[in-house]
This record gives C-alpha cells, sequence and structure tokens, in this order.
C-alpha cells in the first residue's frame, strides 16, 4: 500500500471541503426557501387561529346577549299568564259563577305552561277554584206569574 503523504491528504480534504462548500451554495438557498415558506405557513396558521379564537369570542357574547333577552321575554310571558289566570278567576268566579268547558281547556293549558317555567304562586289553587265551577250558569227559577 502507498503511503499517503501529507500533500495528497490536504489535496483530497480541499477538494472535500471545496464539494461540502459548493453544496453548500446551492443547498443554503433551498434550504432558506424552505425555513422561509415554514415560517410564513406558521404565521398564517397563528393569524387564522387567532382570527377563529375572535369571531368564537363575538359569537359567545351574542349568545349570552341573547340568553338575557330569552330569560326576560320568559319572565314576562309568565307575568302575562299569571296575570290572565288572575282576570280568568276574577270574571268566571267571582263575577259569573260559571266557567265553559273551552275556557276551562284554556285556562287549564296556560297554567300548565305557566308551570312549566318554574312559577305556581297562588295560581294552583285559583286554577282548581275554576275548574271546579260549572260548566253553566244557573238557572234562577223565579216565579212567573
Amino acid at each position: 500500500m502507498e503511503q499517503m503523504t501529507l500533500d495528497t491528504i490536504l489535496k483530497v480534504s480541499a477538494a472535500i471541503t471545496g464539494a461540502i462548500i459548493g453544496w453548500m451554495a446551492v443547498l443554503r438557498p433551498l434550504w432558506d426557501t424552505h425555513k422561509a415558506k415554514k415560517a410564513e405557513k406558521r404565521r398564517a396558521s397563528e393569524a387564522t387561529l387567532k382570527a377563529d379564537q375572535a369571531y368564537r369570542q363575538s359569537v359567545l357574547d351574542k349568545l349570552d346577549s341573547l340568553d338575557g333577552r330569552i330569560q326576560f321575554m320568559d319572565r314576562s310571558i309568565a307575568d302575562l299568564q299569571r296575570d290572565n289566570i288572575e282576570r280568568a278567576y276574577c270574571m268566571f268566579k267571582m263575577e259569573h259563577g260559571y266557567c265553559t268547558s273551552g275556557m276551562k281547556e284554556a285556562i287549564a293549558d296556560m297554567y300548565e305552561s305557566y308551570k312549566a317555567r318554574g312559577y305556581n304562586h297562588i295560581a294552583e289553587s285559583r286554577i282548581k277554584e275554576l275548574l271546579a265551577l260549572p260548566e253553566y250558569p244557573r238557572k234562577n227559577k223565579e216565579k212567573t206569574t
């Protein structure tokens, strides 16, 4: 085997170093382009996530606002139902003394809706009294002479 001289080793080393530097000159721009594209994708992804989070938060805020309005409307409807039950009680129990079957059914349905909203107050006793009323007015037996 031939022994390598220092001059030969330096020449081989210089050739390898030149090849590496040459390839680095070719590969460096490709590598930099790859890194730039990757960084741009990351920035775009972060921007999309940020925009998505902002959109989701605005939707949640609007839903909270709607929830408050719905609760207000539910309470208002319950107030109207309670008022209608009280009016029906005053009109049919106290004034007329009777309540037709159709009105009894409508009042009972309204009470069920009122009760389903979580309210009751004195409405249950009023409804029981209304449902116990006769369906037709009492006929007065007056003497006809």
